[in-house]
C-alpha cells in the first residue's frame, strides 16, 4: 500500500485561450475542471499504473462532496477530514501562442493546531499497512514551520518521499531524513539560495541533503531532463522528445512512476527510469489530466540513463 498526503487539495480549472492578453478581455476556447492537489495527483498516477494507493488529507466542507466524487470516479481510496470553508480552486490558463501556462493558485483554508493533531492521528492509523508515504504540495495558511517534518517523525519506520521546498524541505531533510526528496531545479535553487547551472553543481546540491541523512534525491529539470543522486552513484536522464501539451502535474507523475519502478525493481536508481517515462507521459496530456498508462508503457523503453 502507498499513502499520499494532501493537506491542500483543490479543483484544477483549466481554460484555453488563443493568446493571453493581460489587462484585456480574453475569450476562452475550452474549459474543464479536474481534481487537484499534488498528493491527490501522485495517488491517481500510482493507481492508474496499477499500484494499491490511497490519499488522505484535509479539505473544506464546501466542495468536499464533489471532490470526493471525482476521486471515487478514479477508483481512488481516500479519507479526508473536513473543516469549515471551501475547497480551493486553482486556475490554469493555457495560451495557444506558445507562452505556456499561467497559474493562479488560491491559498486554501487555514488549519489550526487541533486539526493538525487530528490529522496526525488519522495518518498514523491509515498508514499502518503502507510501505511508502508521499508528502507533497503547498501547505495551507496556519501550518507551522516544519509541518512535514513533524508528520514524518510521527510516521516512524515508514519510507517517506518528500516533495517540497524552502524550510519544509530543509527541516524535513535535516530532522526526519526521508527516503527520497524530489525538488525541481527552481525549488532546489530557492531552498539553497544559489544558482545551479552545471551538472556538477546540481549533483553537489543534492549531496548536501544526502549528508543530512536523505537516502535518495531526484532533481527534475524540465526540458533538460532529471538527475538521480545517491551516496553510491549519480545518474542523468535527458528529457524524452514528446509533444508537450501541459507540464502541470509532471513532477507528481514522476513520483508515481518511481513508486511503480521501486515496487517492480526494488531499487530507486532503477526506478528513476520509470519516473522519467511517467513524467514524459504526463506532459502529453492537456491541462491537468495527468497520465495515460499506454503512453507510459510505450515511453519506458525510450528512456536513456547515463552515469555522471
Amino acid at each position: 500500500m502507498i499513502t499520499t498526503i494532501c493537506l491542500n487539495p483543490c479543483f484544477d480549472k483549466t481554460v484555453e485561450v488563443d493568446s493571453l492578453e493581460v489587462g484585456q478581455v480574453n475569450r476562452t476556447r475550452e474549459a474543464r475542471v479536474d481534481l487537484g492537489g499534488k498528493g491527490i495527483n501522485v495517488a491517481v498516477v500510482a493507481s492508474r499504473l496499477g499500484l494499491d494507493a490511497q490519499c488522505i488529507g484535509i479539505m473544506g466542507e464546501n466542495g468536499a462532496e464533489e471532490l470526493s466524487r471525482l476521486m471515487d470516479a478514479e477508483g481512488l481510496n481516500h479519507e479526508f477530514l473536513t473543516i469549515p470553508g471551501r475547497v480551493r480552486t486553482n486556475m490554469k490558463i493555457c495560451s495557444g501562442d506558445g507562452k505556456g501556462v499561467t497559474e493562479l493558485n488560491e491559498p486554501g483554508e487555514p488549519l489550526d493546531a487541533e486539526t493538525l493533531k487530528r490529522f496526525t492521528a488519522l495518518a498514523e492509523e491509515k498508514t499502518k499497512d503502507s510501505d511508502m508515504v508521499v508528502l507533497t504540495g503547498s501547505l495551507p495558511p496556519g501550518c507551522p514551520e516544519g509541518t512535514y517534518r513533524d508528520l514524518m517523525l510521527a510516521l516512524k519506520g515508514k519510507k517517506c518521499i518528500l516533495d517540497s521546498e524552502g524550510r519544509e524541505l530543509e527541516l524535513g531533510a535535516r530532522e526526519a531524513r526521508p527516503f527520497l526528496i524530489k525538488p525541481n531545479l527552481r525549488e532546489m535553487e530557492r531552498t539553497l539560495g544559489m544558482e545551479l547551472r552545471t551538472m556538477r553543481s546540481i549533483r553537489d546540491a543534492a549531496l548536501i541533503f544526502l549528508r543530512l541523512g536523505v537516502e535518495h534525491a531526484v532533481v527534475s529539470m524540465g526540458a533538460m531532463g532529471a538527475m538521480y543522486v545517491s551516496t553510491r552513484e549519480t545518474l542523468f536522464s535527458p528529457a524524452l522528445r514528446v509533444t508537450t501539451k501541459s507540464t502541470v502535474g509532471a513532477g507528481d507523475a514522476m513520483i508515481g512512476g518511481m513508486l511503480l519502478g521501486y515496487q517492480r525493481e526494488g531499487s530507486m536508481s532503477k526506478a528513476f527510469r520509470y519516473g522519467m517515462a511517467a513524467g514524459a507521459a504526463s506532459v502529453m496530456t492537456a491541462g491537468t489530466q495527468l497520465i495515460i498508462p499506454s503512453d507510459f508503457e510505450r515511453l519506458l523503453d525510450q528512456v536513456r540513463i547515463q552515469e555522471v
